[in-house]
């Protein structure tokens, strides 16, 4: 195992033990994530025995279904969802690479529209869809308001009239632009501080008792992701190595002059 590998399936290991993480998420959709890092987070949660849950690159992503199948993941999150229409064409693909429901499965509510149709929403996505993760980094752009900010009092009423909707049904996770102004906020709004489950970064899933006594948590979490970019890293330098040898040579040989044949 290369050397920040190390650190991030210790880092795994740490997360399980000291705030029992849900799992972790990975990103066809934001991030692009290869096939590849795919294929290592999955290896690696395998190994602490971390839940690992995939957002797709739309709600039809079949490409991405089909991967999450060879990966075997343990969830799978459909994102920007706006409509009923949306959460059909989602179920429809995943039955579609998924004979039967072997997943946990989520939506991401993150634009004025889908708050908007949100009972329409929610009334198409039960019992099929398990979760809705409340998306606020998009969540507040959808308003053009520069006032309206993830942490601000508009989007924290808002998470809370979600609530209102959703509880009864779903588990609830808040995601988007997680920060200590995140772990200050929260608990001057208690529907939600009672009521959602789990806090998400970019790639762990914390739940929210854990995120809210344990300043750490969010600590730990933002230093997984630091190790898994430089993961990342160290395993292109390595492959690419080789290659980049080679190049040094065909840069020598091309700056060699040509010998111009000899005169009759």
């Amino acid at each position: 195992m290369l050397e920040i590998e190390q650190k991030l399936l210790d880092q795994l290991f740490l997360m399980k033990e000291e705030y029992h993480i849900k799992g972790i998420k990975a990103e066809f959709e934001a991030e692009g994530t290869s096939y590849q890092d795919m294929v290592r987070l999955r290896r690696l949660t395998l190994q602490a025995g971390v839940k690992l849950f995939v957002k797709i690159g739309g709600v039809e992503a079949v490409r991405d279904l089909k991967d999450c199948l060879e990966l075997g993941v343990d969830g799978i999150i459909a994102p920007m969802v706006e409509s009923p229409f949306g959460i059909k064409k989602f179920l429809d693909a995943y039955t579609s690479v998924f004979p039967a429901k072997d997943h946990h499965l989520a939506i991401n509510i993150e634009t004025k529209q889908a708050v908007l149709l949100l009972p329409e929403i929610l009334a198409t996505a039960y019992p099929s869809i398990d979760a809705i993760t409340i998306g606020r980094t998009d969540l507040s752009a959808s308003y053009f308001d520069p006032e309206i900010t993830p942490d601000s009092d508009f989007i924290w009423e808002t998470i809370e009239t979600i609530i209102e909707t959703a509880a009864d049904r779903f588990t609830i996770t808040v995601g988007g632009n997680i920060s200590n102004l995140t772990q200050e906020k929260m608990p001057h709004y208690p529907l939600a501080a009672k009521t959602v489950s789990f806090v998400e970064t970019r790639k762990v899933i914390i739940p929210t008792e854990a995120f809210l006594t344990n300043r750490s948590a969010l600590l730990d979490a933002l230093w997984f992701e630091e190790l898994f970019i430089l993961s990342r890293k160290e395993v292109s330098e390595r492959f690419l190595a080789p290659d980049l040898k080679r190049l040094d040579k065909l840069a020598k040989r091309s700056s060699q002059p040509v010998e111009q044949p000899a005169k009759a």
